[in-house]
């Protein structure tokens, strides 16, 4: 079993809380709307690390607690704000907006587009095509054939490459991939890191993978932990 993990501190929400907090010790007059602001963007985290646990660790729901928390707590703030502005100025408006904010930080798995790092090798010959194999781990692999003459040239010029071992090493390859709640609907090879020169290579124009001709666990892209931005 893959256990997948949730960062337990969310920076630029934590930042826009205590912003809030200052401005309400200060008795600033958008104190009120800062407050609002901030547990609208915790409702949606909220709920957006709660579908990562269902789609990417249904076996450990015990880790919703991590979310359920401030899911309850900013409700609570929501309700506890008062606020002249007519779309809020209710708490029946705002009870028809917290289940919409959740709605919305789950219903975001939808089209989820994101960039994952993973080691690859290129096996090149006389071909046209080459496969290239990707790995998270000695036991976490997959492989997929590729045709590309452009990123084949890019790969031979600043990958590294090793003696008594064949192909060309790509290490912290970025992949950049769209998932439809979890599951992989493209992917593409945009960039790797020579780490022997410490130089980020970034290819001119990125390589489609074809998914459907993936052999092994394309799932190794999914991605361990929900960050905020990607």
């Amino acid at each position: 079993m893959i256990t997948y993990s949730i960062p337990l501190k969310f920076p630029f929400l934590t930042i826009i809380t205590i912003l809030a907090l200052f401005m309400r010790v200060r008795n600033h007059v958008k104190s009120d709307l800062a407050f609002f602001v901030s547990a609208c963007l915790w409702i949606i985290f909220s709920a957006e690390t709660i579908g990562f646990i269902m789609i990417y660790d249904p076996d450990n729901y015990e880790r919703m607690i991590i979310a359920f928390i401030p899911l309850l707590l900013s409700s609570l703030l929501m309700f506890s704000v008062k606020n002249e502005y007519r779309f809020i100025n209710r708490h029946y408006k705002k009870l028809f907006l917290i289940p919409l904010l959740i709605i919305f930080g789950i219903g975001s798995y939808i089209y989820k587009p994101m960039t994952e790092e993973i080691n690859c090798w290129y096996y090149f010959d006389n071909d046209n095509s080459y496969n290239v194999l990707f790995a998270k781990s000695p036991g976490r692999t997959f492989e997929v054939e590729l045709i590309s003459n452009e990123l084949k040239e890019e790969v031979k010029k600043d990958a590294l490459q090793y003696k008594g071992r064949n192909g060309y090493y790509c290490p912290e390859t970025k992949v950049r991939i769209v998932t439809s709640f979890g599951e992989i609907i493209s992917a593409e090879i945009i960039a790797f890191r020579n780490s022997k020169l410490n130089k980020e290579v970034t290819f001119r124009n990125p390589t489609i993978i074809p998914i459907e001709k993936v052999k092994g666990e394309l799932e190794i892209l999914n991605p361990i932990t929900l960050r905020l931005w990607n």
